[in-house]
């Protein structure tokens, strides 16, 4: 017996990184005609809505254009890195408004990389749970590390979270030194290729602090041959990529690495609402409710622009809690009345 949680937190360890890439979402339930639904039972009604619930609040993941482009660039930059010879790499850093969709972006694309590794190499991977052995070591391949960042992160903390989440053990006591050194050494024994650091805005960025965790980002960037990935809110003038305050004091962070800002859709452009509709019509087509008129919300295309500010994140919450109320309350369809009873953040 266990009481987890059936949903998926961020991950903070190898083993929560790989439990987010082997969980499916889950499976469409089989649908009966509506008369067949009201006829159910009250306990296999219950049961077929709370699966239909279940289902929406994991609704389709629409790769956009932008999302296709961003990981292009990313596996462009990863290439570029592979065998270069010793000395920093090349990263990318990914800023834009919060709820824009960058941390699913990154994840989607770490997840991509991986199962791709296992389908090529899967000797790579620990089999029946049989550790795998090199030069004396227990090694546990993992070529992907994802950090999310917690508020006011040091530098140390960067270290003790890249070892938390290799579990590689280190002492109270240990110096950030001493922390990093071991990780190193640990990221290069698992062939850790890609870094993701998310929320880097979380980092001590002011002016005092800025210069240590620059330095610091920059030693890790040196020390493995990983490709790192960075995304954040307002980096472009925050201590990541300037010493103090003056617009010319770019750091060596800046020089390093490449900046995507990304953006809400706009529609500006045929192509544009082309795409923002074919997005929309994507989750619509996955919908499973009884009365829904396939269309409707693809007509209510410039009203779902104006309730989301263009935001992928923003639409998926907005049409996937609409689902839940339209079978909640029984109207089993997404209509501008009921969206306009769905709260967005703070009035």
């Amino acid at each position: 017996m266990h009481f987890a949680h059936p949903g998926l937190a961020e991950p903070r360890t190898k083993e929560e990184w790989r439990a987010y890439l082997d969980t499916a979402p889950p499976t469409p339930p089989s649908m009966p005609s509506h008369a067949d639904y009201l006829r159910m039972d009250p306990d296999q009604h219950a049961l077929l809505d709370e699966a239909r619930e279940d289902y929406h609040s994991a609704l389709i993941l629409v790769r956009t254009d932008q999302m296709k482009r961003i990981h292009h660039l990313i596996h462009r930059r990863m290439r570029t890195n592979a065998r270069q010879a010793p000395g920093a790499r090349r990263g990318i850093v990914l800023d834009g408004p919060a709820t824009i969709g960058k941390s699913t972006l990154v994840k989607i694309f770490a997840a991509d990389f991986e199962q791709a590794l296992r389908n090529r190499y899967p000797d790579r991977f620990a089999i029946d749970g049989e550790p795998i052995i090199i030069n004396g070591y227990i090694v546990d391949y993992t070529p992907v590390v994802y950090l999310n960042i917690p508020s006011q992160a040091t530098p140390k903390d960067l270290s003790v979270l890249l070892a938390d989440y290799l579990g590689h053990p280190h002492s109270n006591h240990a110096t950030k030194n001493e922390i990093t050194k071991a990780v190193l050494d640990a990221m290069r024994l698992c062939g850790v290729e890609l870094v993701i650091i998310d929320d880097v805005h979380f980092l001590d960025l002011s002016a005092r602090e800025g210069k240590i965790v620059n330095d610091h980002l920059k030693y890790l960037a040196n020390h493995t041959a990983a490709t790192f990935i960075y995304t954040g809110v307002d980096l472009k003038t925050s201590g990541l990529f300037l010493e103090g305050h003056g617009s010319t004091r770019a750091t060596q962070t800046s020089g390093r690495n490449t900046l995507h800002k990304m953006r809400p859709f706009t529609l500006d452009s045929d192509q544009e609402k082309k795409e923002w509709i074919g997005v929309i019509k994507a989750m619509e087509d996955a919908l499973l409710l009884h009365h829904h008129k396939p269309g409707s919300l693809v007509r209510l295309w410039r009203y779902l622009h104006d309730r989301s500010a263009g935001s992928i994140c923003g639409l998926s919450d907005l049409i996937r809690e609409s689902a839940v109320e339209a079978i909640h309350t029984g109207q089993e369809a997404i209509t501008c009345t009921l969206m306009d009873t769905i709260g967005f953040g703070m009035k």
